[in-house]
């Protein structure tokens, strides 16, 4: 399982590198250069291309994650695999634009008063969704080949790049916002463009058909994980992405902005989830190809410890250095700390089950996963319904937040009642008092000047909480990260 870790270690240092350029992009200068309109339709145009990929993908991620192990050769055609996901990927392309061509009319009515820029921006979703359901086919295959690196250095980084670009130019004057939004899209494309290049070069692109290899039950198993799918994946982004369509249907695009960069801040505790979640796939799925419950059981209860460790660490450093997040925002934003709280406790909730949506959509409960998952959708439209015209934005970050932790906490439940395994234990309650300790530690320094404060508490509180995990041996995979990171800086110095 060295890979594993190595991947991982990798992948989230590539994490926070982007959520750095992120936090420079969205959390500086976006405040300070755009209209919150004008981040709210960006925001709005990726959400709305996230969630028809989802749909237009027709499930087929479901069976990239669970059967390609029955498909995987060696010698890099792997039985048609490829060529097989791109003729179903391009099908639910076409789907995908007779609905926004029949719904498009509907759609810049409904919003031409409330949100006029989303509609005359609209004519880019068609381009951004092709480009996002190819690179998200490209980034599971090469998932499953096991480089789950590439995709996120590609799509958490240098694509933030090109935005930093984009951004500077369009604070210089050289282009106005529309050149924003066109430069925006292709650089979208960029990273398909680099990861088609990589997989060609290795050997892994081969477009060639071969009908002989899907057996009657191959062929039946990939329409009902595609059926499934598609339900799986409507409903993994409602989760992600409704609550923004949720706040622009009843607060506006305006509003959309803000709710987006304070729910950046929470993001952040997710992210070393999401890298461990797509190296471990390929892993897992080969792992109940041959029943293999200890490694199951081993990755299942590894990865909760340590995506817990870390998420806690981020959600103390968060709410330590809340007052200085507002500082360094302008006013229009004081009012969406409880965003960032509520969202960050959902979070925190869903990263302390480790790989658990994993071992289920890779497993025979994938089924399962996809009631549940639609359930919590009717629970999160019935709360933001209710929750967004009480309590505006933070309505919507409490509907998330509750649909987080029953998700989470019901994927649990399911997991261990059928197949025993859980991933709780007393170094949970250990590392949440480790934390708690951190977090009081980090609340009694007085306040001083934005940057010395930043780092005097961020600081304080990473040493306290490493210094403990570290002594207590509570999370090995956290420990190796901050080994590997002093190894780092030391060669530096």
């Amino acid at each position: 399982m060295g890979i594993v870790q190595r991947q991982t270690i990798r992948g989230t240092a590539w994490s926070y590198l982007g959520a750095l350029l992120g936090f420079v992009n969205l959390i500086l200068l976006s405040p300070r250069i755009f209209t919150t309109g004008e981040i709210g339709v960006v925001q709005l145009l990726l959400s709305f291309a996230t969630m028809l990929a989802q749909f237009s993908s027709l499930g087929f991620t479901n069976v990239i994650n669970r059967l390609f192990p029955w498909f995987r050769d060696g010698k890099g055609r792997h039985h048609g695999f490829l060529g097989l996901a791109l003729v179903i990927t391009l099908a639910g392309f076409i789907i995908a634009l007779l609905v926004l061509k029949f719904y498009g009319p509907h759609f810049v009515e409904t919003n031409m008063e409330r949100s006029p820029l989303i509609t005359e921006y609209s004519l880019f979703l068609p381009a951004l969704l092709l480009i996002t359901l190819l690179f998200n086919l490209l980034d599971n295959y090469n998932k499953v080949l096991y480089d789950a690196v590439l995709g996120t250095f590609l799509r958490e980084f240098l694509f933030r790049v090109f935005n930093l670009a984009l951004i500077c130019l369009f604070w210089a004057g050289i282009i106005d916002f529309d050149g924003y939004v066109f430069g925006y899209v292709v650089s979208q494309g960029i990273p398909l463009a680099v990861i088609f290049i990589s997989l060609l070069k290795r050997g892994e692109i081969s477009l060639r058909l071969e009908p002989g290899h899907l057996t009657p039950h191959l062929r039946r198993e990939i329409i009902i994980l595609c059926l499934f799918g598609i339900l799986t994946g409507i409903a993994t982004v409602t989760l992600t992405s409704l609550d923004k369509l949720f706040v622009n249907r009843y607060l506006g695009e305006a509003e959309v902005g803000i709710y987006s960069i304070a729910s950046y801040f929470a993001v952040l505790i997710a992210l070393p989830g999401r890298s461990v979640s797509k190296i471990s796939i390929p892993f897992l799925a080969e792992a109940w190809k041959k029943d293999d419950l200890a490694t199951i059981d081993y990755l299942y209860s590894r990865s909760s410890t340590g995506q817990y460790t870390i998420g806690l660490l981020i959600f103390i450093g968060l709410m330590v250095n809340m007052d200085n997040i507002f500082r360094l925002l302008p006013e229009a934003y004081s009012g969406s700390a409880a965003v960032i709280i509520l969202i960050g406790l959902g979070y925190l909730v869903s990263v302390s089950a480790g790989v658990n949506s994993v071992i289920l959509a890779t497993s025979s409960l994938y089924r399962f996963q996809t009631w549940l998952m639609l359930v919590l959708i009717a629970l999160f439209v019935v709360t933001s319904v209710i929750f967004i015209p009480l309590f505006g934005i933070t309505g919507a970050a409490l509907a998330s937040m509750v649909s987080n932790i029953i998700y989470s906490l019901l994927g649990i439940l399911l997991t261990g009642r059928r197949f025993g395994l859980w991933p709780y234990s007393m170094t949970h309650l250990k590392i949440t008092l480790l934390g708690l300790a951190a977090m009081i530690a980090g609340f009694l320094i007085p306040q001083f000047s934005l940057v010395p404060d930043i780092l005097l508490r961020s600081l304080l509180v990473a040493l306290i909480f490493t210094a403990g995990v570290w002594y207590w041996k509570l999370s090995d995979d956290f420990t190796g990260m901050a080994e590997k990171a002093m190894e780092w800086f030391r060669k530096r110095l």
